[in-house]
């Protein structure tokens, strides 16, 4: 017996310090770059997102609601703000709203392209009375503006203009071509506007060394145990599956019911979705943001980290306990519409779901409904994957080059920062440029935004300015 406990203590001995070797082996992705300081910014650049936010750019799934007077208004504010800019770059109106700028550069190769969009979300009419301020006022209210899109995304689009403004003024020409692709119906799945200017950039054989969208943020205090601030760049984006469950059952009178109805059958599927979730999934991306994030953390995580292979299990719990941790490290479903009956002693015969997925990578609309039928089991319910589908499209390298310009011009803006590439949750206009370069980052330069698509949408001037200032240095040392 002894012999066993002592071969047991020395195995557990083993086991601990091949743990602890791994953990303190592990290094830091971090780099130090040469400090340099945030550009100055006046409070004119401030007043411009203020105007911005006043022109109800709203998009619509249904085009034809599109007020062309708002973004024409916005065009011809935006020569007004951007003077030196429209007369150094070429614009280009492509379907007849998205913006299209082509800064010329030393060479032509490797060119950059940078994303953001015009268009908004609307307002709801019953939540107006819940904003410290009008939505679409643009106040400066206790340090804050205030206004629908000053997160999402005029403030990246003016932040951009405004770095361009300021290098222009400098006489700063760029090593290489660059392009700033504004499209004006991201918010209504970018058919229009992002569709048509990657279809132009492909045509006219421009391959981009890397594209920069809005997506990932700098944060602070949202993984437990790290102070420092956390800038999150989105190395890939979730795709976009919407199935149409039906069923078609006899019907009759509510005082004779059969055992099974239609929206009995819908139930349970939908109850078998809802407690069968898709199988957490330790990827490339979720790798990358550990192997990032890892060093970083306390003892205790770092640790786990650093043997994720023998924690997984443990990783997975505590990252399912949250609904955006558990959204990271697997295909999410949510039933959102569930329609049946019309009368309240009639039963129905037919009964409707329908059902949104938000895929991981690698996993396409087939292995959805592969899926779904194995779980709720009933071949009664048909399942039709709707139009406007996105499969998500490859990866991009954190080793390259490109990712490391990104996090080269953060750190030395704050060397605090922590940089870690990360999973975009939503969809981004960026998703259609993935068949012009692997290198396809999602990254907003903005602190802890508030208010996005909801009430009391706003950007503080601190944070606004910060994120001119990172587009600046970024165009620069591009």
């Amino acid at each position: 017996m002894k012999k066993i406990i002592s071969l047991f203590f020395i195995l557990l001995c083993i086991f601990a310090a091949y743990l602890v070797f791994n953990t303190f082996t592990t290094k830091s992705r971090q780099i130090t770059a040469d400090p340099k300081p945030y550009v100055k910014v006046n409070e004119t650049a401030v007043a411009h997102l203020q105007k911005a936010i006043t022109f109800q750019t709203i998009s619509y799934d249904d085009s034809s609601k599109l007020d062309s007077s708002a973004f024409l208004g916005f065009h011809a504010f935006l020569v007004t703000a951007f003077p030196n800019t429209f007369k150094t770059l070429s614009v280009e109106n492509v379907n007849k709203y998205s913006l299209l700028f082509h800064w010329k550069g030393k060479s032509s190769e490797n060119p950059l392209i940078m994303m953001a969009h015009q268009d908004v979300v609307p307002v709801e009419d019953g939540t107006l009375k819940n904003w410290d301020a009008a939505p679409y006022s643009g106040k400066l209210l206790n340090g804050f503006v205030y206004g629908r899109g000053s997160i999402d995304d005029k403030g990246s689009l003016m932040a951009i203009l405004e770095a361009v403004e300021l290098l222009v003024k400098e006489g700063f020409t760029p090593e290489t071509d660059i392009y700033f692709a504004f499209g004006h119906d991201e918010e209504a799945s970018g058919k229009y506007g992002a569709t048509a200017m990657a279809r132009l950039f492909k045509e006219r054989k421009i391959k981009p060394a890397m594209v920069l969208d809005e997506g990932g943020i700098i944060t602070k205090n949202k993984v437990p145990g790290i102070t420092k601030p956390i800038a999150v760049i989105g190395i890939a984006e979730k795709g976009y599956v919407t199935l149409d469950m039906r069923i078609t059952v006899p019907g009759g009178h509510s005082s004779m019911p059969e055992k099974q109805t239609a929206i009995d059958e819908m139930a349970k599927a939908v109850v078998k979705l809802k407690d069968n979730p898709f199988p957490p999934d330790m990827g490339y991306v979720l790798n990358s943001f550990l192997d990032f994030i890892g060093p970083e953390m306390p003892f205790v995580s770092r640790m786990a980290m650093a043997n994720r292979t023998i924690f997984k299990p443990l990783i997975f719990s505590t990252y399912s306990k949250t609904a955006t941790g558990s959204a990271l490290i697997r295909t999410t479903t949510a039933t959102t519409i569930f329609d049946a009956g019309i009368k309240e002693n009639v039963v129905p015969g037919q009964a409707t779901a329908t059902v949104n997925f938000r895929t991981q990578p690698g996993t396409n609309v087939a292995d959805v409904v592969a899926y779904v039928k194995e779980i709720i089991d009933n071949d009664k319910i048909t399942i039709t994957p709707r139009a406007g589908s996105s499969e998500p499209k490859q990866v991009a390298d954190v080793e390259h080059y490109t990712f490391k310009s990104i996090q080269n011009t953060l750190h030395a803006l704050d060397k605090e920062l922590i940089v870690a590439p990360y999973l975009v949750l939503g969809a981004t206009d960026a998703r259609f440029f993935g068949d012009l370069t692997q290198q396809v980052f999602r990254f907003t330069p903005f602190t802890d935004p508030e208010g996005f698509h909801g009430i009391n949408e706003r950007i503080s001037v601190e944070s606004y300015k910060k994120g001119i200032g990172f587009y600046y240095q970024f165009l620069k040392d591009w």
